[in-house]
């Protein structure tokens, strides 16, 4: 054999070493590069999911403090209408008082004769 021949069986084993290393590296950085695009875009994702969240949050303050102010008005317009029912019994009282005293003033009157007065019609009316 002589130093070709022995060059030649050493070539084919170096280089296809060489290109296992070197394709072992690419795939490598070919996998880094991916795992850094997809970090980048995860990254990306979540930065526009916090400014998402933080929208949210404003919006959430501000429909408190609208329930709020609705729980304070809810709270006046009760007050307000037991006022009112209290007025409206009160009025009602007085409504039964005046019929008990109109049919005392009517008994009387019909006692006498007297007949009640007809209501006089608006004009236009027949």
């Amino acid at each position: 054999m002589d130093i070709t021949t022995i060059i030649g069986y050493l070539i084919t084993p170096v280089t296809g070493a060489i290109g296992w290393f070197a394709g072992t590296r690419q795939r490598r950085n070919t996998a880094v590069q991916s795992l850094q695009e997809t970090i980048g875009m995860l990254s990306a994702t979540i930065q526009e999911d916090n400014a998402k969240i933080v929208n949210m949050l404003g919006d959430l303050q501000s429909l408190r403090a609208e329930n709020a102010d609705l729980k304070n008005e809810i709270k006046a317009v009760r007050m307000e209408n037991a006022e009112l029912k209290a007025g409206q019994n009160e009025l009602m009282g007085q409504i039964e008082s005046l019929k008990v005293e109109n049919q005392e003033l009517n008994s009387p009157i019909r006692s006498a004769g007297i007949t009640r007065p007809r209501a006089k019609k608006a004009k236009g009316e027949s």
